[in-house]
């Protein structure tokens, strides 16, 4: 069972370099909402296989509080990972690691729909506090690893918009890892994967 976004705060707020990060002013900090189980059993993978004390027991997302009518192009993850995903010893299976990339991008597209769910419910033209959730569907998924992922660790992952075409919208998403020891500060990111996917609405559909 996923960790609820308090712990999971918590968790990262005890850990320097992740706490540096949480720090920045006038962040929005939450748990994503595929980390949470439906009766539909929609993120099932997330909500539920990849949310246990051996495999992501934490993670949170976290971007820039914006303006309501702003646009949103980019947030970032924190993940605990732990061993029950390795694919060698103390080493992240890479298919985790591309599994990651694609979801912190359906992840943002899903706050993109929460923003613009809320906005249509300002003007009265929608009901609700939540969206129904993101009309878009992975196209096409290129990953590039650069560099193994160690486990138990704490990644970063960064994820932008990168393009908007037609019922087509491009995203970028970096996986990072500190060098060397997670309670102390020095030490830079290293990019370990990178990935590039493109979704697509359904004809009719607007994202």
């Amino acid at each position: 069972m996923a960790s609820d976004s308090t712990s999971s705060h918590a968790y990262f707020t005890n850990i320097p370099w992740t706490s540096r990060l949480l720090a920045i002013p006038n962040l929005r900090i939450t748990t994503p909402q595929s980390r949470t189980p439906k009766p539909s059993t929609e993120d099932s993978l997330f909500a539920t296989t990849l949310a246990t004390p051996s495999t992501i027991p934490h993670c949170i997302l976290f971007h820039p509080r914006l303006p309501a009518t702003a646009d949103l192009s980019s947030l970032s993850l924190l993940l605990k990972l732990e061993d029950g995903c390795n694919g060698y010893p103390t080493i992240l299976h890479g298919g985790i690691i591309s599994t990651i990339l694609d979801e912190s991008m359906g992840i943002l597209l899903q706050e993109l729909a929460e923003r613009k769910h809320l906005e249509r419910v300002k003007t009265g033209h929608a009901q609700g506090e939540l969206a129904q959730g993101i009309d878009a569907y992975t196209k096409s998924l290129h990953v590039e690893f650069g560099a193994a992922v160690r486990t138990p660790g704490v990644v970063l992952v960064k994820v932008r918009v990168v393009e908007r075409r037609g019922r087509g919208i491009r995203l970028v998403a970096r996986l990072l890892q500190k060098e060397g020891l997670e309670e102390e500060l020095d030490g830079g990111l290293v990019e370990c994967a990178r990935g590039e996917g493109v979704f697509v609405t359904p004809r009719g559909a607007k994202l």
